[in-house]
């Protein structure tokens, strides 16, 4: 992503597809965990657009103030053609369906935990839903947004889940966590200055200020 552009490369680096509309001012959050329905979220303007894996729009954009969400600083996929969108106005957890209904809200999330939120980053993995509060931790919640628990990983600004690891960047090394155990593992990246790294099937890709690296993963 640069600004309001898209760029699709294959696993060796080749570009194969660009999306650019002059309509975002940026692409804040690309979400590609179902590449035949891609979320583009632009914050500024409340927008949620979902591309093909062409990079083509499938359908006009999602402008979120219409759907009554006051204050959306947040957006990912969800599971049947759905999508996720923290409400920090009212510190709530949303999943619209495919017909753009409510379909599961979390309640007030500061009220019941009384934890301060401001969070960053937010997937959904499996029956789970990850939403990142960099101060205090992970809040989980499960496909219905019912409260589940926090784990205590703070400071991160994103992170993948594979299996039951919770993998992320830290100082040149990627840390799995173990979800069930939380035994950490640490994975030495051979780069230096790295700024974030990723395992996708059998590859790591590792990115530094200029560049992305591609390493077989054995």
């Amino acid at each position: 992503v640069e600004k309001n552009e898209l760029k699709k490369y294959d696993n060796n680096g080749s570009l194969l597809k660009t999306f650019s509309n002059k309509i975002y001012r940026n692409i804040d959050f690309v979400d590609v965990s179902n590449p035949l329905q891609i979320l583009l979220f632009d914050k500024d303007f409340h927008q949620i657009i979902f591309l093909d894996n062409m990079l083509s729009p499938i359908s006009d954009a999602i402008i979120l103030d219409d759907l009554e969400i006051g204050q959306p600083i947040l957006a990912c996929t969800s599971y049947d053609n759905g999508f996720w969108v923290y409400n920090h106005q009212d510190f709530q957890l949303i999943r619209f369906d495919k017909n753009r209904k409510i379909s599961n809200q979390s309640g007030n999330i500061y009220q019941y935990s009384g934890v301060p939120l401001n969070p960053n980053f937010i997937m959904e993995s499996g029956n789970l839903v990850f939403l990142n509060n960099p101060d205090t931790g992970i809040f989980v919640f499960d496909k219905y947004a019912a409260f589940s628990k926090i784990i205590p990983l703070k400071n991160l600004t994103s992170f993948q889940i594979i299996n039951q690891n919770l993998i992320f960047s830290n100082n040149n090394q990627l840390i799995k966590f173990d979800l069930k155990t939380y035994e950490q593992q640490i994975i030495e990246i051979p780069l230096k200055n790295a700024l974030i790294g990723r395992f996708e099937k059998n590859r790591l890709f590792i990115q530094d200020s200029l560049s992305i690296n591609i390493y077989i993963n054995n």
